[in-house]
């Protein structure tokens, strides 16, 4: 009886140990322990990646440079027939103009250039120093406008629009043919709206011939009587009636350089 219950204890005292024994931990293959490492990487690395963004200073937008802002050039109305004035960069002056008119543009003093433009843009001429005045028909109605701008730093100038030019005479003019020649050459530099005389010596059936360098210009012969014998583009002939002085006339409508010859026979 008592190795009964000697025997009974004994393997009571077995299955409680077998009850509470530790886990065996399972073996890992290695390839299994890299796949692991690699996994505690990988979930490591977010965690650095952002403490060094934390420890990182914000970086602030850097500013648009602005666009340089042009210079508007100064428009003013040409509300007289004369300016006066002195600018430091180019100007627009502006006026209304009638198709079909007359217009005689005059720029006087100054270092300067002046542009012509019509009230659809198109460019109808300069003007300046040594080409003073522009002549002609407006091509048609609206507000014309002329961009004056100034050679140096700065400039003086005086500007004249006139829509009912006046013919002027210059002084008169001899030819300077020399005692044995029978021609001369005379050269001559004129504005606009002007006529320019010159005398010469002929006498009775001889004749003269006059032409000019520059066909644009109209010259014509006058007798001493004052009758008009002949008139033409760049060139003119005429016998003479009677003797006396004659003139030559050269009409320039608009400034202009050029050499007359005249040739008395």
């Amino acid at each position: 009886m008592k190795k009964l219950i000697l025997l009974t204890g004994m393997l009571l005292m077995m299955a409680a140990k077998s009850v509470f024994a530790s886990p065996v931990a399972p073996k890992i293959a290695p390839s299994e322990r890299m796949a692991a490492s690699e996994i505690t990487e990988t979930v490591n690395k977010p965690a650095a990646s952002s403490a060094l963004v934390a420890n990182l200073e914000p970086i602030e937008p850097t500013p648009a440079t602005p666009a340089p802002v042009a210079k508007l050039e100064p428009i003013e109305r040409m509300s007289t027939s004369e300016i006066r004035q002195t600018i430091s960069q180019p100007t627009t002056y502006i006026f209304e103009g009638v198709k079909g008119r007359e217009l005689t543009l005059s720029l006087w003093a100054g270092q300067l250039t002046a542009q012509l433009y019509s009230p659809n843009g198109q460019n109808m001429g300069a003007i300046d120093k040594s080409d003073n005045q522009w002549i002609g028909q407006l091509p048609e109605s609206g507000i014309y406008r002329v961009r004056v701008t100034p050679k140096g730093e700065t400039s003086s100038f005086v500007l004249e629009r006139d829509f009912n030019a006046k013919w002027t005479y210059r002084p008169s003019r001899a030819i300077p043919i020399a005692f044995g020649e029978n021609e001369a050459t005379v050269k001559l530099k004129m504005s606009g709206y002007q006529i320019q005389p010159l005398t010469v010596q002929g006498k009775q059936g001889q004749t003269i011939k006059v032409s000019a360098s520059n066909k644009t210009l109209d010259v014509a012969i006058e007798s001493p009587s004052g009758q008009l014998l002949d008139q033409g583009e760049g060139q003119t002939f005429a016998q003479l009636p009677e003797s006396g002085t004659y003139k030559v006339l050269v009409v320039a409508n608009r400034p202009i350089k050029s050499s007359i010859r005249v040739a008395v026979r």
